[in-house]
């Protein structure tokens, strides 16, 4: 591996979305945004549904990824995630009508577990806009609230 680079993988249950080397790694925990380089002391944490910027050479490449955790070592991190996908593959209108949807279900009269699903649905949706969003900018901004 190449100095100053992470061995990055990104696995979902559906396939092995990446494998490959990163400069840096930015993500949301439950706690806030996190930015990982390579000699990131180890450490484990759990990932939010959120946008995953990934840094390849003097690129940024932007995903949509749901909850799971991560695990860091020194020179590699593995993302364990529910769904992920390039933001350049998602349809912003499917997930703004998904949206819209979860929103118009979270303001009627549903049970405790379908507003717990709803506000899952939301969460993913709002990722999957933000990613579309930060994808088209192709600007990145580490301090950005995603």
């Amino acid at each position: 591996m190449t100095q100053g680079l992470l061995s990055l993988s990104i696995m979902s249950p559906e396939k092995d979305f990446f494998e490959g080397e990163a400069r840096e790694i930015v993500f949301s925990t439950p706690l806030g945004r996190l930015g990982i380089m390579a000699g990131h002391a180890p450490m484990v944490a759990a990932v939010s549904e959120c946008i995953l910027e990934i840094k390849i050479g003097d690129e940024w490449k932007i995903a949509a990824v749901g909850q799971g955790f991560a695990e860091i070592a020194y020179e590699k991190a593995e993302f364990f995630v529910d769904t992920a996908e390039w933001a350049e593959d998602i349809d912003a209108i499917r997930a703004r009508e998904a949206l819209e949807r979860a929103e118009q279900r979270i303001r009627s009269n549903i049970s405790r577990i379908e507003y717990t699903r709803t506000q899952a649905a939301m969460s993913r949706a709002l990722a999957r806009l933000k990613a579309v969003e930060s994808g088209a900018g192709g600007a990145h901004s580490g301090n950005q609230q995603k």
